[in-house]
């Protein structure tokens, strides 16, 4: 089911009719909502596509895609130096990464359907043009290309999506065949043109440690004019998958922040966000926050700790992410 997807289900029902249940039916009822398509092995998704998120099972629709690095700590091919120079802080000495130590993939940018908010609590967050003000636009994530599981939209419903922006995104436009697919706007390519910065998605970060994943993003939001230096905002946000063998509960996290100016500072404290997420075997938890440093760059990493369904108490990592402004970004 669209929204609560029967999940050991998902990967089996490609050409088969998609259902949700009905937000105006009778509680519990099922409606059709459209028609699972086969996934891309190669090539990119177009802006419009409806899909729902392999591992965190809502619904959404592409925006646009942002070519990424995928960069796997647990790659044998990844340079052990890079990271024992980056916790280090001789940050002039780090080796060049090769480019056999990360893959080259597709990210997608997408707008996520309201009514799986209350499972999905994401969205993005920009200092705006007077630099003191933050702005949050919600309901927007980013999506790696295997994650996605498209599908086509077989209803008269105008608005499959149920988010703000998505008349205001997207126009629909239905074949002769009764196929309905939708379009960006030009508000949609202005959005892209002035965010642009803001928006894009250069590299993510990926460790497996004691069988968990966890996987990070940073995105640069800009600069607030402070005395007696300006305060460089970012904001980041981690994925957390379960790949073990037995469910886990997230309890503590510490992060190692470590700045332009040799500054380092290292945070402890329970849970992320006020919460304390349980993760079952093949289950997934999103979060997401933000940092400032008095310097343009600098890079973090850390630990969580967790305790398994046995009581056994086991540390995952948080593998190293730079840092960097708009000025260093390339």
């Amino acid at each position: 089911m669209l929204g609560n997807v029967r999940r050991h289900h998902v990967t089996s029902l490609f050409s088969h009719v998609l259902s949700a249940r009905s937000q105006s039916g009778r509680s519990g009822g099922l409606a059709e909502v459209g028609r699972f398509t086969r996934p891309k092995a190669s090539g990119n998704y177009s802006c419009g596509q409806l899909f729902i998120h392999k591992k965190l099972h809502y619904r959404g629709v592409v925006l646009f895609p942002w070519v990424t690095r995928l960069i796997n700590r647990n790659s044998d091919k990844f340079p052990s130096q890079f990271d024992v120079k980056l916790k280090s802080g001789h940050t002039e000495e780090m080796p060049e990464l090769p480019k056999e130590s990360y893959k080259t993939g597709i990210c997608y940018q997408v707008l996520v359907d309201g009514r799986d908010s209350p499972n999905h609590k994401q969205g993005i967050m920009f200092l705006g043009p007077d630099q003191q003000k933050f702005y949050t636009i919600p309901g927007i994530d980013y999506i790696l290309h295997d994650n996605l599981l498209p599908y086509e939209d077989t209803t008269s419903d105008q608005q499959p999506i149920q988010h703000d922006l998505f008349s205001r995104f997207l126009e629909r436009k239905s074949d002769p065949g009764g196929v309905t697919s939708y379009y960006s706007t030009d508000m949609l390519h202005k959005f892209h043109e002035d965010n642009f910065d803001r928006l894009r998605l250069k590299d993510v970060h990926v460790q497996t440690t004691a069988g968990i994943r966890v996987f990070v993003c940073t995105f640069y939001m800009g600069s607030k004019v402070e005395l007696p230096t300006d305060q460089h905002w970012w904001r980041y946000t981690i994925m957390i998958e379960n790949v073990g063998d037995v469910a886990v509960q997230l309890r503590e996290r510490t992060w190692c922040i470590y700045s332009e100016n040799d500054h380092k500072e290292t945070i402890t404290g329970t849970g992320v966000v006020g919460q304390e997420p349980i993760i079952p075997v093949g289950g997934c938890f999103q979060y997401s926050s933000m940092i400032n440093l008095r310097s343009p760059t600098g890079h973090m990493w850390g630990t969580y700790l967790f305790e398994r369904e046995d009581k056994k108490l086991c540390n995952a990592s948080i593998p190293p992410s730079l840092l960097e402004s708009k000025a260093q970004t390339v």
